[in-house]
């Protein structure tokens, strides 16, 4: 199976690379803006990306990203009790597509599909006052991966080989047959070659 694969991507690749007119990688910082319930909806994180021209103004990207686990903390209260429950939520970003851009490559648009990977932890600590004591219950770590559809556009500027770049897009997955559209914006630098 690994070595059918690896004959296709070379098939794919070689000669993509031969036409290519150049290559650019980055690196960047990542913010994402979650649409999902009972989780922290403003996580941060870093990626990386690569793009290989096709043409002057089409390009394949593909990028992945870790937002890293921020807790989201809900308090109930009861008479004499208090329960605190903590959920933190990481996602990791992976996806690829088309970049569409202008000549100049200074302001562009693309459309990714991809997967997310969310994984969760969730502890819940009831506080009692009568009688006086704490009861925490850590759940076990769960994960879940989800389809992605990645629009959207940015601007680009490059001096040479070294550039910056910044973009935004709606992240939208599905989940339990519901669409989630989420926020995503990246920053940081390019190295075209």
């Amino acid at each position: 199976m690994g070595f059918r694969v690896s004959v296709l991507l070379s098939l794919f690749l070689v000669p993509t690379l031969v036409v290519a007119q150049h290559v650019e990688i980055g690196v960047f910082g990542n913010y994402s803006r979650q649409d999902l319930p009972n989780a922290a909806q403003n996580l941060f994180g870093l990626g990386g990306r690569a793009d290989l021209n096709v043409s002057r103004i089409i390009q394949l990207e593909a990028e992945a990203a870790y937002d890293f686990k921020y807790p989201h903390v809900v308090v109930s209260t009861l008479p004499n009790t208090a329960i605190i429950n903590t959920t933190k939520l990481g996602v990791l970003h992976a996806n690829a597509g088309l970049k569409f851009q202008t000549p100049g490559g200074s302001f562009f648009g693309f459309i990714k599909g991809g997967v997310n990977k969310y994984d969760t932890e969730t502890m819940v600590q009831t506080v009692n006052a009568i009688p006086a004591g704490i009861v925490t219950v850590q759940f076990p770590d769960s994960s879940f991966c989800k389809g992605v559809l990645y629009p959207g556009a940015g601007i680009g500027f490059h001096a040479g080989p070294l550039g910056i770049r910044l973009d935004a897009g709606d992240e939208i997955t599905w989940i339990n047959g519901a669409a989630h559209n989420s926020l995503r914006i990246t920053f940081g630098p390019t190295f075209r070659f």
